[in-house]
């Protein structure tokens, strides 16, 4: 059976224990102990997948001359492009359907707060960037202690795999071993992925729990609504035309969003995009039948890079929460500008996992000087929706670039069993 099916099947067995249950303290504590748990869990994984494949994968590509380099270059203009692309789009199809934010009384009051709650961002994306820092105290170190960011690893990998390249016989051993290792970590991690329908059971019904308990998708619908249609569109039009563009035209862009859908969904409900890490790396290599090393190296980097959901979601936010506040309809320059500023920012939201679209959207506007009493932060309320929408849209992305990479590459592989995962 695919596994995006039982995916589908199992969130739709946590919304019904959700509509069932959901007046039991016992099942709300723990749905939510044990989402906690398996999302742990997931987490965990990701850096020995990251770590081993990456290496592997980077002394791979450089036995051929320019392909390392040709996956970092194409990796960054697909990052760059696409979330300059996508919050542009948002911030045209704002103007055209506006949508005003529904302010709660919860909101910070006094300007002087807001600012401070600004700085006190800048500080602590400060010390984030410190810490994933890879030479800052100890590499080594810092690749153990990184709970939530790929940097470190990326750093590790990258150095370790150049020195595993196979120029010699003395180090092609090496090179067998850590690839023959590779290997069982992607075995690992399609296991996983077959398994983590359990997984998926307790990570939505505490995700409808909480939509449920906080109340704030209720009454405001509207901005919910917009937020809906504008990424349905971008998943059947954006996308699809831009990774037709760039590959001129000779893949479906459909059939590759369709095998990504197992990755997106785990991605979404569990909002954090490390934990549909494992789904995603098995996606690339069986369902979308690109080469190990492509995909080893290429998925960290999107990790860190590939914002442009977030970008998406994050310009519609900050538009519509001005639009809120001041009760008048951002200028098409206005819009744009915040669009580049929510793009900029994207680019390290990565350091503030979980909490990607209320960090763009608030350090956005304090870098554009604008501002609205810390309005920004009613968007709390939303984030298991808003952020959700803006991962599974850079899952989305992951794979398509890695997809845009391979092609350029002809680094395709047959799978025997396609679309199985």
């Amino acid at each position: 059976m695919k596994t995006w099916l039982t995916y589908l099947a199992a969130v739709a067995m946590g919304l019904a224990f959700e509509l069932t249950f959901r007046d039991s303290a016992f099942f709300i504590s723990a749905m939510a102990f044990m989402s906690d748990v398996v999302i742990r869990l997931g987490i965990f994984m990701v850096f020995p997948l990251a770590f081993f494949s990456m290496t592997a994968g980077t002394a791979s590509l450089s036995r051929s001359r320019g392909r390392t380099s040709f996956v970092w270059l194409s990796t960054i203009f697909w990052a760059i492009f696409t979330s300059i692309v996508l919050s542009i789009v948002s911030a045209l199809i704002f103007r055209l359907f506006p949508a005003a934010f529904p302010v709660t009384s919860t909101t910070v009051q006094n300007a002087q707060q807001s600012v401070s709650i600004y700085q006190n961002l800048s500080n602590s994306t400060v010390s984030k960037l410190v810490a994933a820092n890879p030479l800052s105290i100890n590499a080594f170190l810092n690749f153990i202690k990184s709970s939530d960011c790929l940097i470190p690893v990326i750093f590790i990998s990258l150095v370790f795999g150049y020195a595993v390249r196979p120029t010699s016989e003395i180090v092609r051993p090496a090179y067998i071993t850590l690839n023959s290792i590779s290997e069982i970590m992607f075995r690992l991690a399609r296991q996983i992925s077959r398994f983590l329908w359990i997984a998926m059971f307790f990570i939505s019904g505490a995700w409808f729990n909480q939509m449920w308990l906080d109340g704030t998708v209720f009454y405001s619908w509207r901005f919910v609504t917009l937020c809906c249609i504008l990424v349905i569109l971008v998943l059947l039009v954006a996308l699809p035309l831009i990774y037709a563009l760039v590959t001129g035209f000779k893949r479906n862009p459909y059939r590759q969003l369709s095998r990504l859908i197992s990755a997106a969904v785990a991605t979404f409900f569990s909002d954090n995009y490390l934990f549909g890490q494992c789904t995603l790396y098995t996606d690339c290599r069986t369902n979308l039948g690109i080469q190990k090393n492509v995909v080893s190296t290429a998925l960290p980097l999107h990790s860190v890079l590939t914002k442009g959901g977030n970008a998406l979601v994050s310009t519609m936010c900050t538009c519509s929460l001005i639009y809120a506040i001041s009760g008048s309809l951002p200028t098409v320059l206005q819009m744009i500008t915040i669009a580049f500023a929510c793009t900029l920012v994207s680019f390290i939201s990565c350091l503030h996992a979980g909490y990607e679209v209320v960090f763009t959207t608030s350090f956005a506007l304090g870098l554009l000087n604008i501002n609205i009493a810390g309005a920004e932060f009613s968007l709390i309320g939303l984030i298991p929706l808003i952020n959700g929408m803006a991962l599974l849209i850079d899952v989305m992305l992951a794979g398509l670039g890695t997809s845009f990479t391979a092609c350029h590459l002809k680094a395709d592989c047959h799978i025997v069993q396609k679309d199985t995962v």
